[in-house]
C-alpha cells in the first residue's frame, strides 16, 4: 500500500523531480496532498520536522453486490403497484372533477331556464311603449 503525505504546516515547499538533476519547486498548503515525484529522503525529512504527515491510502470500495432475480422481481412488482395506486388516485380525482363539472352544467342550465322564463314573464307584464306623438 502506497503512502500519501499531507501538509500539516501552513505552507511547505517541496521539490518535484530528481534530487541531483532538474527539479521543480511546488508549494503545498495545509491539508493538501503532497504531489507524486518528491524524493523519499525529502519526504522523510519533512515528516521528521513535522511539516507533513503520512496517511495510509484508503482501501478501494468493495465491488457492488449483484442483485438476485427475486430482488429484481420484487422491486419491479413494488414499482408497478405504486404506479397502479398513483393511476387509481388520478382516475378518482378526474372522476370527481367530471361530476363537479356535470353538476355545474346542470345548475347553469337550470338557472338559464329560470332566467329565460322570468324574462318572458317580464315582457308579458310590461306595457308596450307608447308611440311618440306627432307634432
Amino acid at each position: 500500500m502506497s503512502k500519501l503525505h499531507v501538509a500539516t504546516a501552513a505552507v511547505v515547499k517541496v521539490s518535484i523531480g530528481s534530487p541531483s538533476g532538474n527539479s521543480v519547486a511546488s508549494f503545498v498548503r495545509r491539508g493538501e496532498i503532497v504531489p507524486e515525484g518528491v524524493d523519499k529522503a525529502q519526504l522523510t525529512r519533512l515528516v521528521k520536522q513535522g511539516f507533513i504527515a503520512e496517511l495510509d491510502e484508503p482501501e478501494p470500495d468493495p465491488e457492488p453486490v449483484a442483485f438476485s432475480a427475486d430482488d429484481v422481481a420484487a422491486a419491479v412488482k413494488a414499482a408497478e403497484d405504486a404506479k397502479d395506486d398513483e393511476l387509481a388516485e388520478g382516475r378518482r380525482v378526474v372522476e370527481e372533477e367530471a361530476r363537479a363539472v356535470a353538476q355545474a352544467k346542470t345548475d347553469l342550465e337550470t338557472a338559464r331556464a329560470a332566467f329565460e322564463t322570468a324574462q318572458a314573464e317580464a315582457k308579458k307584464s310590461t306595457p308596450a311603449p307608447k308611440a311618440p306623438a306627432a307634432k
